[in-house]
């Protein structure tokens, strides 16, 4: 079988075949689970990546508009822009471009991020970077000796 077919197949076709069942129980468990819940979104370069959503509870994916990353609920279908602060400077970090990798960076110091990050993630980060680069002039420095 190629790809092409393989893709064609419904979700439910996927996930009973995946199951590898003929119990009937089963199959029909499958098979209302694949009817209940809503499809996932195409995966993307940072996979899927999901949250709670504020409204109903449930499951929201991250995707990507004209505008920016938003969060999207699977099931009430709430919008919400995805915010990443920066610890530092307790202001939204910008957002990658369409189709980078999820490197979100302060427009006011060097610090950067990705979707989900804690505070002190990102202030470890930068701390390593500040080590990197007094390692780099020290060796620079060695070199002019």
């Amino acid at each position: 079988m190629n790809d092409f077919v393989d893709e064609a197949r419904s979700r439910v076709a996927h996930l009973l075949r995946m199951a590898n069942t003929t119990d009937d129980r089963v199959r029909a468990r499958i098979i209302e689970y694949a009817d209940t819940t809503p499809e996932p979104p195409v995966m993307s370069r940072a996979g899927i990546v999901t949250t709670g959503c504020p409204q109903c509870h449930r499951t929201a994916w991250r995707q990507q508009d004209a505008e920016g990353p938003v969060w999207v609920c699977a099931s009430c279908g709430h919008v919400e822009g995805v915010i990443v602060e920066c610890p530092h400077c307790r202001i939204a970090m910008r957002p990658p471009p369409f189709g980078a990798p999820d490197r979100w960076q302060c427009p006011d110091c060097p610090r950067v991020a990705a979707t989900g990050e804690s505070a002190q993630d990102i202030e470890d980060r930068e701390r390593q970077r500040l080590e990197a680069l007094a390692l780099l002039e020290r060796a620079i420095g060695w070199r002019a000796e």
